[in-house]
């Protein structure tokens, strides 16, 4: 197990470097300047001193050394070119707790009712629940996210008035991105926990424990569930891993100072180093993702470490 532990590690460390080297060289030659942003008006002589603050009037090869050595060094992912003061070190302190309130939270409520819903379609496969489910979760899926926020503006914040349309500091500013977030999540975590569901009853063990005679609640809860569940526990990770890059536009509609929002901004305003910064932060936290995955999966079935 350590051995296919440390081969899953260095495959990790490996795609960021190469991620964090493909995105330094790809944002460094797009087009765009964001100096122009950030000394307007100001004459040529700003934007020498400017470059050479940043350290832009070097070679790209040099500066993405210097990027790499502060990195690994010293963690720092990069400063803002058109904000003085701002990094996105900084951002990690203040807008990641907020996408991480909301992500955990909306995880938490996709698992346990996609979970829930999922079970319950696959075990009345064909009837009518089945497809009122099967149909509201395609539809959940196939909707784009701005759509849900919009109808959630409407319906709950404009007309029924139950939370506030805009703001950010009290639990009632929670409702409407939670469920904008939530609603699909839940409708992905359902589609797979009935497939799962449905493959479990047809195994052979399932059979047999009916012809033991054990109950109809002890085998769904004991048989069925926690063998149909061990798919969705290794999808939960992943969307950990994606919080702080998945609700760009969810935050950017509600006006909510996460980080996903600071990415956006950093996109309209050119803002290179923070772009970079928050891309290779985004990369860190799927690939930490996706190496406890792999764990997990060599964990709950040794066959995946044997054929590795």
């Amino acid at each position: 197990m350590s051995k296919f532990i440390l081969k899953r590690l260095g495959l990790a460390v490996l795609s960021l470097l190469i991620i964090t080297t493909l995105s330094f060289f790809i944002i460094s030659m797009k087009p765009g300047d964001p100096i122009i942003a950030k000394i307007q008006k100001l004459p040529e002589s700003a934007k020498i001193n400017i470059e050479k603050k940043y350290g832009l009037d070097k070679p790209m090869y040099v500066r993405y050394l210097t990027y790499m050595k502060n990195l690994l060094t010293k963690f720092e992912l990069g400063p803002s070119i058109v904000y003085d003061g701002r990094n996105v070190n900084s951002l990690l302190k203040t807008s990641a707790i907020v996408s991480a309130k909301i992500g955990g939270l909306a995880i938490i409520v996709q698992v346990v009712f996609g979970v829930i819903f999922g079970m319950l379609s696959g075990l009345a496969r064909g009837k009518t629940l089945d497809r009122l489910i099967t149909v509201i979760t395609v539809l959940s899926i196939c909707v784009p996210g701005f759509v849900f926020c919009s109808l959630l503006q409407y319906f709950i914040a404009f007309k029924f008035k139950l939370a506030p349309l805009y703001g950010w500091g009290k639990w009632q500013h929670f409702i409407l991105p939670l469920a904008a977030y939530a609603i699909p999540g839940i409708a992905g975590y359902a589609k797979y926990m009935r497939n799962s569901t449905i493959q479990v009853l047809s195994e052979d063990y399932i059979e047999t424990a009916r012809a033991k005679g054990v109950g109809r609640t002890r085998l769904i809860f004991k048989h069925v569930f926690r063998n149909a569940v061990l798919p969705i526990a290794t999808m939960v990770p992943v969307a950990i891993g994606g919080i702080f890059g998945g609700a760009m536009v969810i935050e950017k509609f509600f006006s909510i100072p996460g980080f996903g929002q600071h990415y956006v901004k950093a996109v309209s305003d050119t803002d290179s180093m923070m772009i970079l910064g928050m891309t290779v932060f985004f990369a860190f936290t799927y690939i930490v993702s996706l190496f406890f995955v792999d764990v997990l999966y060599g964990l709950i079935d040794p066959r995946i470490r044997i054929a590795d």
